[in-house]
């Protein structure tokens, strides 16, 4: 009979241990989505985490093994935000800043070959299209 009751006792401290466990599991989750702000739906916030940590470990490995090779010095506050796209054998760069302008710059020669300065306001977004050099191109 002893046999039995401590057999019962293992079971009963096994199955005890397992709750707390479970319990235990459920407070560090719940912790986790308070100090990470996280909403119900949790699983794509998660994702975003994720991408963030290796958007960033991406770039940083990119960043530290890059070298400048040129530097386009004339917009006058931050560049927020760079494109770069090739026509036919030439490279460009193009750049919106918050000094209101969009500038682009012939990569080859390092010079700006247009200005647009007629923002109200920094310019966060630039994107070249490749639209209007397909559509009316001379060949």
């Amino acid at each position: 009979m002893r046999v039995s009751q401590e057999k019962t006792k293992k079971v009963t401290m096994k199955v005890k241990s397992n709750l707390f466990l479970k319990e235990e599991t459920q407070i560090i989750i719940h912790h986790w989505i308070r100090t990470l702000n996280i909403k119900l739906g949790w699983i794509k916030d998660f994702d975003k985490l994720v991408v963030n940590y290796i958007s960033t470990v991406l770039f940083e490995t990119f960043r530290s093994s890059s070298k400048l090779i040129n530097e386009f010095a004339i917009h006058t506050d931050i560049v927020w935000r760079i494109d770069y796209s090739t026509f036919d054998d030439y490279q460009f760069i193009c750049s919106g800043s918050e000094d209101n302008t969009v500038r682009v710059w012939d990569v080859d020669n390092n010079k700006k070959i247009q200005s647009f300065n007629e923002h109200s306001s920094g310019v966060y977004c630039v994107k070249f299209s490749s639209y209007h050099y397909h559509n009316h191109r001379q060949n």
